[in-house]
């Protein structure tokens, strides 16, 4: 098996970006990994298969939206962004202008729909970066379609059928296409979307409420737009749990970096991020010792404990103590006391050969253990989107293809 680790000549908020591709061996590359420090891997061969799988699941004529805003959910927007363009994947979805204009300063020109409520001050960077607004006020609206350096681009508008954030409501429709067609910009109307409020929630019928909603609201498309225009209202839990609502386009997320939003389902997703940390110092502590602030944990019996040099200014969350776990050496080991800014104890009694400098896994596999996002986010009671989007931007990313 061949690895590629990107040419470290170009860096951005501390990414190594797909610039030139250096062949490494398996042995150079267990190498890099066994080098102590804290990194996040981030495996394109699984967003790769993770993409893939989405292609053959959906419906024959169903655009893709990728869903890349938050840094890609903490993946890496121009990395993830880069392969996902190679692949021909229709569309890009983000959340600030920023994030549209750092995918045109890395060259990467597939259509990207802006999800974030736009002012008047970002209006010209639409025009200069060519990025579509996906719209969800009438001042909003206002704004857009009276600067008039801007007339030649396209938009969306984004419904509210019972999130309660941003988006028109369908009571206010008539009024809204009266103003578009007003302002000559009909043609340029490319599509309607909304946002389930809960289709992650196996227990609720709140996304067929929705859905029916966004029905009725489609009819009133056809009155004003014969054309349909792209539809789109599927998060990653609502594509697996109502293809009937793929319409003519999807916003996976989650599920290209290889979360499913349901304990089980019957795809194999490949988890794209890996969390790696090592052993700074061992010790082993009386019985009745305190572990870290607020003397939350005390010793029963003689302690090893190994120091991982992380903690939650790295993102790694201060509900993990006392009950969160890492990977050493394929076996896993609690997290004891206060998990602190930049490091947390581990309970290492149990293994008989340890070492400094030795790798330790937080999020990712080694050996036949494996803790996940989802893992992490459970014993933190969160979700996560949380715990990926907080790792810090300050932990060096190794971008790693891996040949098939």
């Amino acid at each position: 098996m061949i690895y590629y680790l990107l040419d470290k000549n170009m860096i951005s908020t501390n990414f190594v970006l797909m610039v030139k591709f250096t062949a490494i061996d398996e042995h150079e590359l267990t190498a890099l990994h066994k080098f102590p420090s804290n990194k996040i891997v981030i495996h394109l061969n699984h967003l790769k298969k993770n993409f893939q799988c989405i292609q053959k699941t959906k419906s024959k004529n169903t655009q893709i939206i990728g869903m890349i805003k938050s840094n890609a959910y903490g993946h890496g927007i121009v990395p993830v962004s880069s392969l996902l363009s190679n692949l021909q994947i229709d569309s890009f979805g983000v959340f600030t202008i920023e994030e549209g204009i750092q995918l045109r300063e890395h060259n990467i020109q597939t259509p990207t729909l802006i999800f974030g409520s736009l002012l008047e001050p970002h209006m010209k960077a639409l025009h200069q970066f060519h990025l579509t607004p996906v719209i969800g006020s009438f001042k909003e609206l206002q704004v857009f379609l009276e600067d008039t350096t801007l007339n030649s681009l396209p938009f969306h508008l984004k419904v509210d059928t019972g999130m309660g954030r941003i988006g028109f409501l369908q009571s206010e429709l008539t009024e809204v296409f009266r103003y578009i067609q007003d302002k000559e910009a009909k043609n340029r109307l490319k599509g309607i979307c909304t946002h389930y409020a809960d289709a992650s929630d196996l227990s609720s019928n709140y996304t067929q409420w929705q859905s029916q909603n966004f029905e009725n609201v489609r009819k009133e498309i056809h009155s004003f737009i014969p054309e349909e225009p792209l539809l789109h209202t599927c998060n990653s839990a609502a594509f697996l749990r109502y293809p009937q609502y793929q319409y003519n386009a999807i916003r996976p997320g989650l599920l290209l970096y290889g979360i499913s939003p349901f304990p089980k389902d019957q795809f194999n997703w490949n988890p794209v991020l890996s969390v790696l940390s090592y052993i700074s110092v061992i010790r082993t502590l009386p019985k009745d010792s305190y572990i870290s602030y607020n003397r939350t944990y005390i010793t029963k019996r003689p302690t090893k404990i190994a120091i991982i040099p992380i903690g939650y200014a790295d993102g790694i969350p201060l509900s993990l103590s006392n009950r969160g776990w890492v990977i050493y050496k394929g076996n896993k080991y609690p997290i004891v006391g206060n998990v602190c800014m930049n490091q947390f104890a581990i309970d290492i009694t149990s293994c008989e050969d340890a070492n400094v400098g030795d790798q330790v896994t937080i999020i990712g596999k080694e050996g036949g253990a494996e803790i996940t996002a989802q893992d992490v986010a459970t014993w933190a009671n969160t979700i996560p989107y949380e715990i990926m989007c907080n790792l810090s931007t300050a932990i060096p990313r190794l971008v790693v293809l891996e040949s098939d």
